[in-house]
């Protein structure tokens, strides 16, 4: 078994020679250290397997923040925010204060390669521990992690928006609010499922739908469950007003789409997009009459150019 084990590190460290995105994050920590302490001169032997320790502590503390870093976001207005959790504080890695202005090695900072502790703990908390709580790590495809992981970190889970975009998205949330609040003014007996406390989904689905037709996407087949999906309709699929109201008022007309008939938060609803880029784009909430099942059962139906019946 030990000679297993030889030969596993052996291999491991030839593949982070070749590319150190070849292996796992936590080998790299750990060869990183490996090779800062052999670089060291003289006989400080004691000094270099510290500081190797050291680096694969910090490897560790990274890892722990990108695993369980979103319990210490900042989500619920109504209490104070976290400041502090057992498994994230330095004294849980075996590290002090004392190694705050120490320099590790990390690819939180790809310019450089390394950075102080402080520095690395600044990078993990803006990611992971703001108003923004991210937990990916469950993931089992490991390039979806590091796919998710880099575009996260590399920005601190803040992306840059132009002004244009910062007012799309306030008008889409703005759009999202009034239509919830109208709905409650106007039809307070009538039964649907509110999107209120999640008006966040509409910017979120109209951005998806404007990278999608700058793609070159077609279409779109979109389930979605009860709540929230007449305000989807209405701000997303662009579906007018008044077919949403006439519902409300039952003098709606069934166009003969499968679930047409059905209650209003039942409903599905073909739209054509234009985006602010004049691109074009079909999107197809399907019918929900019952679960999610009758999402694959009829998008067939659904009239599409080229698509064959």
């Amino acid at each position: 078994m030990e000679t297993w084990n030889a030969d596993y590190l052996d291999e491991q460290y030839a593949l982070w020679k070749k590319n150190p995105d070849a292996v796992s994050s936590d080998w790299q920590h750990f060869f990183r250290g490996f090779e800062l302490g052999e670089s060291r001169e003289g006989s400080e032997t004691a000094c270099t397997e510290d500081q190797a320790l050291r680096q694969s502590r910090v490897g560790t503390l990274t890892y722990r923040y990108r695993d369980i870093g979103h319990l210490l976001s900042c989500l619920d207005p109504l209490v104070s925010c976290p400041t502090d959790h057992p498994l994230l504080t330095l004294s849980a890695f075996g590290l002090t204060d004392a190694d705050l202005d120490r320099t590790f090695h990390t690819d939180l900072f790809s310019d450089r390669g390394q950075a102080t502790l402080k520095e690395i703990l600044k990078a993990l908390r803006e990611t992971y521990c703001r108003d923004i709580g991210v937990e990916y790590m469950h993931l089992q495809d490991p390039d979806e992690r590091e796919w998710l992981r880099e575009r996260m970190e590399s920005v601190r889970n803040r992306p840059a928006l132009d002004n244009d975009a910062r007012i799309r998205i306030l008008d889409k949330l703005c759009q999202s609010t009034l239509f919830e609040s109208f709905l409650n003014k106007k039809y307070p007996g009538q039964t649907r499922f509110s999107l209120e406390g999640a008006d966040v989904l509409i910017p979120m689905l109209d951005v998806l739908v404007n990278h999608m037709a700058a793609s070159k996407f077609q279409e779109i087949i979109l389930g979605m469950s009860h709540r929230g999906r007449l305000n989807v309709q209405a701000n997303v699929l662009l579906k007018s007003y008044e077919e949403i109201f006439c519902e409300f008022e039952s003098t709606y007309d069934p166009t003969g789409i499968p679930g047409a008939g059905d209650v209003k938060y039942h409903k599905g609803y073909l739209g054509d997009i234009q985006t602010p880029e004049r691109n074009n784009i079909r999107i197809a909430l399907m019918s929900n009459p019952s679960h999610l099942e009758s999402v694959t059962r009829w998008w067939r139906v659904l009239p599409m150019p080229g698509r064959p019946s």
